[in-house]
């Protein structure tokens, strides 16, 4: 590619779960590829394992820096801890990160299960074949983050199309996109306002803004702060984990072997669901730009102060140093380091509440459906185009019978 122009990312997105084609080429070749962002920045891509993990690890690469020329129309503040660096992100962190610890995610499970339970209820009652991406996926996702948040249930269906908005990468004119983030902000800044008169009446709920309102007063966050944040929680929540189980319900229930396997075998379903995140590709973008703030150097390559670098974490999970047969599927792989979660201070807050919101919904699918089935073959799916995060529009399934129901 010596003399040619750089070329131009993020790449096309596949007709499948899996990332860009090019990815896999890019492996396998010795240096840092040069290209061309959406907004006309130059940037360099990292695609082995060791060197993504490095960026997204070391302090002399910056988000912020990169934050005040963003290449879709979204507002730099718009996601409180992805687009900051520490000090900043630090203490933004810590503020809420009790809210997603391993021992929380535990506690909701059994709540969790509930709610798929109820949303199953419904489905079994349906006409079929059914959209599980508008039964399923994306209401378990969206009431679970708002029920965490203390969002009404009948401010669901409004904050709904505010989040696809949010989330364009191209889709929505930028007027649009701008628009709901005003929305979403004023929303936001009425919720909070109502979570403080409560608090004020000896009235507190137990939902996480009210946590963060009464947290104590050296880590308390701001009032603006609380408010974006719960923007950002909204989008982070709904849209990442809603996309990710419905691509997860596509590869198990697109392969009737491997869901008769994970229904034979509970104990199998979390090495396939590690697996799952490491096959699949989620963000549409690629990754987050970072900047480098002096001279680093990244395997063979010195990145020179001021040059962009974007980390792609869906290249680092093909690395064949790290992965073993890294172009297989391989539902009970044991050796998974994967970085679909990303890796170091951006680390993904909400990965353990993710992973059990992704068991529990599995789960529930293998258990109270024997037979399920992807209903139309994997051509005729269409796929959500022009957004940060990749996702299926529809998901049509099939069954004959339902736990407690007959065809």
């Amino acid at each position: 590619m010596t003399g040619t122009a750089p070329r131009r990312f993020p790449f096309p997105e596949g007709p499948d779960v899996r990332p860009p084609r090019e990815y896999e080429e890019l492996l396998g070749r010795p240096g840092l590829p040069a290209v061309t962002l959406s907004n006309g920045s130059d940037a360099l891509l990292v695609t082995r394992y060791a060197e993504v993990r490095a960026v997204l690890s070391d302090d002399r690469f910056s988000r912020a820096s990169f934050a005040g020329r963003p290449m879709f129309a979204r507002t730099p503040e718009s996601l409180a801890l992805a687009t900051s660096d520490p000090p900043l992100h630090t203490r933004r962190r810590r503020a809420v990160l009790q809210a997603f610890t391993a021992r929380r995610a535990r506690e909701q499970t059994p709540w969790l299960r509930a709610l798929a339970d109820d949303l199953l209820d419904e489905l079994a009652t349906r006409a079929r074949p059914a959209d599980l991406v508008e039964a399923f996926t994306v209401p378990f996702a969206l009431r679970a983050i708002t029920e965490m948040l203390g969002v009404p249930a009948a401010d669901r269906a409004r904050l709904r199309p505010l989040v696809d908005r949010m989330m364009s990468a191209g889709r929505f004119a930028p007027e649009e996109v701008a628009a709901a983030h005003e929305e979403a902000g004023r929303y936001f800044a009425g919720l909070v306002a109502l979570r403080r008169a409560e608090i004020a009446r000896g009235e507190a709920g137990r939902d996480l803004l009210t946590e963060l309102l009464t947290a104590p007063e050296p880590e308390r966050l701001s009032l603006k702060e609380i408010e974006v944040f719960g923007a950002g929680l909204l989008m982070a929540g709904y849209e990442t984990t809603g996309n990710q189980l419905a691509m997860c319900a596509l590869t198990v229930f697109g392969d009737p072997a491997l869901a008769d396997r994970l229904r034979a075998r509970p104990d199998a379903l979390a090495p396939a669901v590690e697996e799952m995140l490491r096959w699949s590709s989620l963000v549409a973008t690629g990754g987050a730009p970072h900047v480098a703030t002096e001279d680093v150097r990244l395997g063979e390559t010195l990145v020179h102060a001021g040059q962009v670098v974007v980390p792609l974490t869906d290249a680092a999970n093909r690395d064949p140093a790290v992965f073993a047969d890294p172009g297989r599927f391989a539902p009970g792989r044991e050796d998974n380091p994967h970085v679909a979660f990303g890796h170091g201070r951006h680390f993904c807050l909400g990965a353990h509440l993710a992973r059990a919101e992704l068991h529990v919904g599995l789960g529930a699918l293998l258990r109270r459906f024997p037979d399920l089935a992807v209903a139309v073959p994997a051509g005729e799916l269409v796929w959500r185009r022009g957004m940060f995060i990749r996702g299926l529009r529809e998901l049509p399934v099939r069954w004959s019978v339902a736990l407690g129901w007959e065809a």
